[in-house]
């Protein structure tokens, strides 16, 4: 929960903790029937939607803001995206099936996620309001979010 043993220019590497939450993710899912595919931005690029894995975890970066000005290094918190996508055409028109297994999958991810810690992220991992569930033709996303602080530095050594 530390950049300790981080160099700066690891420290700086805004996408180096995408692999970690990936880990993080996967041991979540791990043993659930049917598999679950944990899934970054780039495996997900260009992918049509009736094309996509499901069910899956979805992790994408989200942006960050700054927290605090240190003049030659700043606080930022970056949003992380873990959606739970999932396709279940029992009940179509209502969706309740698909938001069913999607809630579930959610919450095992949530679980995995709140308070964890992570290399090169200053504290825990933090749950923040995400934005709104979406559903259509069969297919439920629902979103959790995670904001991850870390330290940039102006200058490498």
């Amino acid at each position: 929960m530390s950049t300790n043993g981080l160099s700066k220019e690891e420290a700086n590497d805004f996408m180096a903790l995408e692999p970690r939450l990936v880990e993080l993710v996967r041991a979540a899912v791990a043993g659930m029937t049917p598999a679950v595919h944990v899934l970054t931005a780039a495996d997900l690029a260009d992918v049509l939607e009736s094309q996509q894995k499901t069910p899956a975890v979805h992790v994408i970066y989200g942006g960050y803001q700054i927290t605090e000005d240190r003049g030659t290094s700043w606080m930022l918190e970056h949003t992380w995206y873990a959606v739970a996508a999932v396709r279940n055409v029992a009940a179509v028109r209502t969706g309740k099936a698909a938001r069913r297994d999607a809630g579930v999958l959610a919450a095992r991810v949530m679980r995995a996620l709140a308070g964890a810690s992570v290399l090169g992220a200053t504290k825990t991992l933090k749950l923040v309001s995400p934005p709104a569930a979406h559903y259509q033709s069969g297919f439920q996303y629902l979103p959790s979010a995670v904001l991850a602080e870390t330290v940039f530095h102006k200058f490498i050594e």
